[in-house]
């Protein structure tokens, strides 16, 4: 993968405004489920870039692959670059604390790749970017979204939810495109 474009920082900015826009319900959007869901989305683009055959694979699935150990930690620099650039101070010690109850997001895997998927594809189409470059924009959509919600959510929280949310990504079996 090589430097961040122009045109993924574009389409960065229509990952975050569509994570918002379908997670959005009356009470507004759940800051941790947001942050998660675009995290996940990251690692399912990641993930379906390696064209990995699994016949046998089911939806949901866990799958340890060597490029995932090797390509996920791209994600996770993005996401800390961006963030240093923004100005946004992330705490080491939090990170590495189990997350709070608390702080779970309201969907699940599956259930965040069936709400977001068919509009990121759309996104990433829209703007002619491969898996790789895609899974990179929304990475940086998710440290758009952290920022968003420092308000809400402690940075070094939300920075935490977003690895986890890129590994749940890069190493689970997605749902087939419809």
């Amino acid at each position: 993968m090589s430097e961040i474009s122009e045109t993924q920082m574009d389409a960065a900015e229509k990952f975050s405004a569509a994570t918002i826009q379908l997670l959005q319900d009356e009470r507004g959007v759940h800051a941790e489920t947001a942050i998660a869901a675009a995290a996940r989305m990251a690692g399912t683009f990641l993930f379906r870039s390696f064209n990995s055959p699994l016949d046998d694979a089911t939806p949901g699935q866990p799958v340890l692959s060597e490029q995932a150990n090797e390509q996920g930690p791209r994600l996770m620099q993005i996401l800390g670059g961006v963030l240093e650039q923004m100005g946004v101070v992330v705490d080491q010690e939090v990170i590495s604390q189990p997350t709070d109850p608390e702080h779970e997001p309201l969907l699940g895997f599956l259930d965040t790749q069936k709400k977001l998927e068919p509009e990121f594809a759309a996104i990433r189409e829209s703007f002619g970017l491969s898996l790789g470059e895609a899974a990179e924009a929304v990475a940086i959509a998710t440290a758009m979204l952290i920022r968003q919600c420092t308000e809400v959510l402690d940075p070094s929280v939300a920075f935490g939810i977003a690895l986890y949310g890129f590994v749940q990504g890069t190493k689970t079996y997605p749902a087939p495109l419809s």
